[in-house]
């Protein structure tokens, strides 16, 4: 990675903490495809999670009073159970497909933040494990979980602070199921890894800070709007280059 794109990756992670505070998604969904730039995406999907749990931690510091304990409960066992799934999968999937899928998966996430919430489709809180395990399972096999959980709990009635705490609560539950099994399958790239991911973790500090000083002034809305507009873009970008 030459200066260049090491800064722009910085940048990056930076920005997106930011919205990701904000938004519940986002680190995992634009960093893994930006990792993609230099690392296959195996290894784009292994490092990114190492930044998503710091940041997640951080995040939870930050807001963990405002855990609402019964969504946790209801989300976050099924989560572990797809998380755990997912990343033992990702060993036996080729790496373009696990491509193709991130980027599918993007665009349709995309897509979907534009449509309008009174006419879109609400997800019956009687699916809700299967959103859990889904959610795991995605952040297992293509490091990108957020979005659907999101959509989840968007039918309750959480704060934003609730909101926020007990995503981020679920995600590193999923953060720490998937981490072990890739270290035990790619644990070669600690040494060239420490450096890229140790000061992307640092900028995403900075950024998730910044996130709170603007949960109060931002809307919610328009930042969802960014994150959507940054999936899209990177989806076609992923389904266009192959590397």
């Amino acid at each position: 990675m030459d200066i260049s794109s090491f800064l722009l990756t910085l940048l990056t992670a930076f920005f997106i903490s930011v919205i990701t505070l904000l938004t519940g998604f986002g680190v995992g969904s634009v960093l893994t495809p930006t990792f993609t730039l230099f690392y296959n995406v195996k290894t784009a999907v292994f490092l990114v999670s190492i930044v998503h749990l710091a940041n997640n931690l951080l995040k939870l510091g930050l807001f963990a009073r405002h855990i609402d304990r019964t969504v946790l409960m209801k989300f976050g066992f099924v989560s572990v159970a797809g998380a755990l799934a997912g990343s033992l999968l990702q060993g036996y999937v080729q790496p373009l497909w696990v491509k193709i899928g991130l980027a599918l998966f993007l665009l349709v996430t995309g897509v979907f933040e534009f449509i309008p919430r009174e006419s879109s489709f609400r997800i019956p809180r009687r699916f809700d494990s299967l959103g859990g395990f889904f959610s795991g399972l995605m952040g297992g096999v293509i490091g990108n979980q957020g979005a659907i959980r999101s959509a989840y709990l968007l039918n309750y009635n959480l704060s934003k602070e609730a909101f926020i705490a007990t995503a981020t609560s679920i995600a590193i539950l999923i953060d720490l199921t998937r981490i072990p099994i890739y270290i035990y399958q790619q644990s070669e790239l600690w040494k060239e890894a420490v450096l890229p991911v140790g000061a992307t973790i640092l900028v995403a500090f900075g950024g998730t800070l910044v996130g709170k000083q603007l949960l109060k002034r931002v809307s919610l809305e328009r930042f969802r709007k960014i994150v959507a507009v940054f999936l899209i873009l990177f989806g076609i970008f992923l389904l266009l280059v192959h590397r």
